[in-house]
């Protein structure tokens, strides 16, 4: 590798270009509406795979309302002030 492709170390880092806000407070979904949404929505997956295993297509239709359910609650708490809060630009 070219010596001019490498970093040299820390001190070619531009620290006034580092967003320290985000990095205290990256916001990867830890709600009560994230969490609860996934819940259901791996819920219904789970339902789904074995509906799917069994050959049983009852099954794996009534897990894809439960996937479209999971959505709908996630956004309803988001909604109600349950998720995280938008980042200010």
């Amino acid at each position: 590798m070219s010596q001019s492709l490498a970093r040299s170390g820390p001190a070619d880092l531009d620290k006034s270009t580092i967003d320290y806000a985000a990095i205290a407070d990256p916001g990867h979904g830890n709600s009560v509406a994230g969490w609860t949404g996934v819940i259901i929505m791996l819920l219904g997956i789970s339902v789904g795979c074995v509906g799917f295993t069994i050959h049983n297509h009852t099954i794996v239709y009534i897990s894809a309302g439960i996937v479209v359910l999971g959505l709908i609650v996630g956004m309803i708490l988001r909604a109600v002030g349950l998720g995280n809060k938008p980042k200010k630009k």
